[in-house]
């Protein structure tokens, strides 16, 4: 038990990013952080991580006892959940999603997530960026669209709709476009991918599929939020998902166009780092589940 004990510490160490702040997560003395990683790096052998007065650093062996360790801390959790299921839900999740989908989804709903589990703390990040799972430390991850190869499992979520909209002012100035070659005299709001830094096409649903377009436009971003701000400021068409760009159709900000070549709706997957799903990470996305269903 004392080496489980351990580990537990070391990757709290290293998910929180100090001994201080692992002390305090696990409320433990921080003596007691220091002593259980002098006693793990004396039972594997090795040095785990290098030390500054600033900041820790996993070494090579570090980095591969951390990959390896976390799942095993996972499965045992998981092996007792099997003997008690109605266990109450304990300790930290830590999830990343896009802005868009924590704002608006998510933390709304988070309180009835809480009365059902109210020992479990979420340390929730929101970004447009891509986030490398094991680095940061991170139980799971959600990812819109169609995803990289890595060192992941993807469970599928359901599909988010998506729309393609303008604002009131754009539109009076260029136009409203009526068919997919009408769009050659016009500018869209550009979305790049933070990983492979290529700008994402435009996709349509046509009578015989799908088809892609590279719309010309000025500006290109990787944040939902600003991407909101552009298209109600006439800087071009709009291109995401109906739940983010609805509120704004409805006040009148913006205008949904091209109804009769929609965009087809895009895959919401949940990322997790191993094969064992833990059962925080399940009851996680048993929950968000239901949230994807009602934006159907």
């Amino acid at each position: 038990m004392n080496l489980f004990e351990n580990i537990k510490i070391f990757i709290e160490i290293v998910d929180s990013g100090s001994f201080t702040q692992a002390a305090e997560n696990l409320q433990i003395h921080r003596p007691a952080v220091t002593k259980a990683l002098q006693q793990l790096e004396q039972e594997s052998g090795v040095r785990l991580l290098q030390r500054t007065t600033r900041r820790i650093n996993l070494t090579s062996e570090g980095e591969e006892f951390y990959r390896r360790s976390k799942p095993l801390l996972a499965q045992a959790d998981d092996l007792l959940e099997s003997f008690a299921p109605h266990r109450p839900l304990h300790g930290q999740l830590r999830v990343d999603m896009p802005i868009a989908f924590a704002r608006l989804i998510v933390v709304p709903r988070l309180p009835e997530f809480y009365q059902a589990h109210p020992d479990l703390e979420i340390i929730l990040s929101s970004s447009d960026l891509r986030r490398d799972m094991l680095r940061d430390g991170l139980d799971c991850v959600l990812r819109m669209g169609t995803l990289d190869d890595g060192d992941y499992v993807a469970k599928s979520l359901g599909d988010i709709k998506m729309s393609t909209c303008a604002s009131p002012g754009y539109l009076a100035k260029y136009g409203v476009p009526r068919t997919l070659d009408d769009l050659r005299h016009h500018q869209g709001v550009n979305w790049i991918n933070s990983s492979s830094r290529q700008v994402m096409p435009w996709v349509f649903q046509t009578a015989t599929g799908s088809e892609e377009i590279s719309l010309p436009g000025k500006l290109i971003l990787d944040n939902s939020e600003v991407y909101i701000s552009a298209g109600i400021a006439g800087l071009g068409l709009l291109q995401g998902m109906n739940f983010f760009l609805q509120p704004y159709i409805d006040n009148g900000q913006l205008v949904e166009v091209l109804p009769n070549f929609p965009c087809p709706h895009r895959r919401l997957s949940l990322l997790y780092p191993h094969r064992h799903l833990s059962h925080k990470v399940r009851v996680f996305a048993q929950w968000l589940e239901g949230l994807v269903e009602g934006l159907r």
